[in-house]
């Protein structure tokens, strides 16, 4: 099942890039951590043991896992790029060290 739906995130994200907007921005985060309206067994067992993880260190724990604010707001920081011109790249993937940085980090209230 984890292959079927890997598959089908990497033929959509192939799908979006064929459609050649000025910019695209593709986020691949780890787990998304928080709360669902439908929680899902094994992920929510996922989530204790990075949320464990993440009480031994904060680094292991972005590297498996981000909040789902945190992912937002990186979402919009780099929506908020494209627009404003800063990418030089047509498509931006960002990975979970990205999503970290733009949706922790840097980001301003």
């Amino acid at each position: 099942m984890l292959g079927e739906y890997t598959k089908m995130k990497g033929e959509l994200e192939e799908s979006v890039k064929a459609l050649d907007f000025e910019h695209t921005v593709i986020l691949r985060p780890g787990l998304i951590m928080g709360n669902r309206s439908d929680p899902r067994m094994m992920e929510s067992a996922f989530q204790a043991v990075v949320g464990l993880i993440g009480k031994v260190s904060t680094q292991a724990r972005d590297g498996m896992g981000q909040d789902a604010s945190v992912i937002a707001k990186a979402a919009m920081s780099g929506g908020l790029k494209a627009i404003n011109g800063e990418l030089k790249e047509k498509v931006w993937v960002m990975g979970q060290a990205d999503i970290v940085r733009l949706g922790r980090t840097e980001w301003e209230n």
